[in-house]
């Protein structure tokens, strides 16, 4: 993984482009005490951005937790994963739990209590003994002795919050029936399925309905991505001009990750000539390299699409710049596909039956097809 050009992962507070109005209002909203969503595809930087609220706030003295969703299959692995991140404020440890577990494998079975950094746990917790529910419920009980101990709100953030309905489909009403008894807690709400999550916040049925406020992930301005890409190849002898940044972003659209890619590439392709100039024929190299790095989770997108009839054949139109609604189609048939395609964050509607890729280098790969 190129750190230079960071790619693959979150950020560092040096690559955030052009988002400190909007970091500066998510910490303050926070801080305020508002439960925030944050709702988009994959690879744009919700989760950098989340990190670097996080920094901030912990900064300040604040209590802050990051779970992500992705990987915990159980309302215990929730519980534990929950409890691990709120306790490493205090111990700096990432595993507190496990090594509570390790402290009092050779107790004596009797109930006694466990303080790490003046938090107390029940010997329960530390044992795996009890449901997975009450172990959550101690889990998000820990909150209460952060706050009191510091007079300070604790911020918990969940990344990829949409799979929480995966894990257990009562824990929606479960959390929110927790967290809504807990006036010291803060949520940053993060998913990578905006469908899905308005449906979530948004239905007066759900459990979440009208929990958080709702705020877009602005994209990054043409402006903003000259002046960091001349400054960051400047940095090293190289320079680019506005005639390449605009080709190298019209390549990529913009889109985070892949810009990020590209130019990456571009420059261990000037490290492997020995030169120092970003021209169009670096950045063509540049691009096809990138291409082929992203060959096979473009493969495995569109092999996915294949379980829903009709979703592969509406992309290839997209993707060679027809419409998706024609006279001999059905209006309510290409409105289910198009809502589906959407969910799974790869067209973006952009005016009256106009859709465009939100990833153009996706689209790149289609038209290849």
């Amino acid at each position: 993984m190129n750190r230079y050009f960071p790619v693959g992962g979150p950020v560092s507070e040096d690559d955030i482009i052009d988002r400190e109005l909007f970091l500066e209002g998510i910490t303050r909203r926070l801080r305020d005490g508002q439960n925030l969503l944050l709702a988009g595809p994959r690879r744009i930087g919700k989760t950098s951005l989340a990190l670097e609220v996080l920094r901030r706030l912990r900064r300040e003295g604040h209590d802050v937790a990051l779970v992500d969703m992705f990987g915990i299959t159980s309302a215990r692995e929730l519980a534990e994963h929950l409890a691990d991140a709120l306790l490493e404020n205090r111990t700096g440890i990432q595993r507190t739990v496990e090594r509570i577990r390790d402290m009092v494998r050779s107790a004596s079975p009797a109930e006694v209590r466990v303080s790490v950094q003046g938090i107390e746990l029940g010997m329960s917790f530390a044992r795996r003994h009890g449901s997975d529910l009450d172990l959550l419920e101690e889990a998000l009980g820990i909150t209460d002795k952060m706050a009191r101990s510091s007079n300070r709100r604790v911020i918990l953030v969940f990344d990829e919050f949409q799979e929480l309905a995966r894990i257990d489909s009562n824990l929606h009403k479960i959390l929110r029936s927790h967290l809504q008894q807990k006036p010291h807690i803060s949520c940053l709400f993060l998913g990578s399925k905006p469908t899905l999550l308005d449906q979530l916040f948004s239905h007066g049925n759900e459990a979440f309905f009208r929990y958080a406020v709702s705020l877009p992930v602005p994209e990054i301005p043409p402006n903003a991505w000259s002046h960091y890409l001349v400054r960051k190849f400047f940095e090293r002898g190289i320079s680019i001009t506005q005639a390449e940044v605009g080709a190298l972003l019209k390549i990529t659209g913009g889109h985070p990750q892949d810009t990020m890619l590209v130019a990456s590439e571009a420059y261990y392709v000037l490290m492997e000539i020995n030169c120092h100039v970003v021209n169009l024929t670096v950045l063509e190299i540049a691009y096809q390299r990138a291409l082929e790095s992203l060959m096979r989770a473009f493969e495995e997108l569109w092999g996915g699409l294949s379980e829903h009839r009709g979703a592969q054949q509406l992309i290839k139109k997209v993707a060679s710049g027809e419409r998706p609604y024609s006279k001999n189609a059905s209006p309510a048939r290409v409105g289910r596909i198009l809502a589906y395609v959407m969910s799974q964050g790869i067209l973006v509607k952009v005016g009256r039956g106009q859709y465009e890729f939100l990833e153009p280098m996706f689209r790149d790969y289609v038209s290849r097809l």
